[in-house]
């Protein structure tokens, strides 16, 4: 399953993931966006925890959670310009878990770890899931 979601990866205009370490259930989860304005969710755990089990939460998934309109598409590729590329980013450390941005623009990767804009402190993660959530 990782070498699917490293693939849509490689595809994405736009993508966030958290990572945890620790907790009742370590593993991956995240949004993918893809240049053939796709949006997919996916989830990666380590081990099956009892709420999972209760819940039938599978271990691995990959979903396709929605196609793009062009006018959805044109307002991510938008947010990447204008708050993300153009903007500067300081990243900081965490422990135990990590909230990452990563995409390409014109054929540049960009990938932000834990990262907040030096001018504004606003969490670039927060940000996108806020685009992200408005277009599901």
């Amino acid at each position: 399953m990782q070498e699917l979601v490293d693939r849509l990866k490689e595809n994405s205009i736009l993508g966030v993931e958290v990572k945890t370490n620790l907790g009742i259930s370590p593993g991956k989860s995240g949004t993918i966006i893809t240049k053939d304005k796709k949006v997919y969710g996916y989830s990666l755990y380590i081990f099956m925890n009892p709420f999972m089990e209760k819940n039938s939460i599978p271990l691995e998934n990959i979903y396709l959670i929605k196609e793009l309109t062009d006018d959805e598409h044109n307002k991510i590729l938008k947010f990447i310009q204008e708050e993300i590329i153009s903007k500067e980013y300081e990243c900081r450390p965490q422990r135990d878990s990590s909230s990452i941005v990563f995409g390409s623009s014109k054929s540049k990767l960009f990938y932000y770890p834990n990262c907040y804009d030096i001018n504004t402190n606003e969490n670039l993660y927060d940000k996108t899931i806020k685009l992200i959530e408005e277009i599901k």
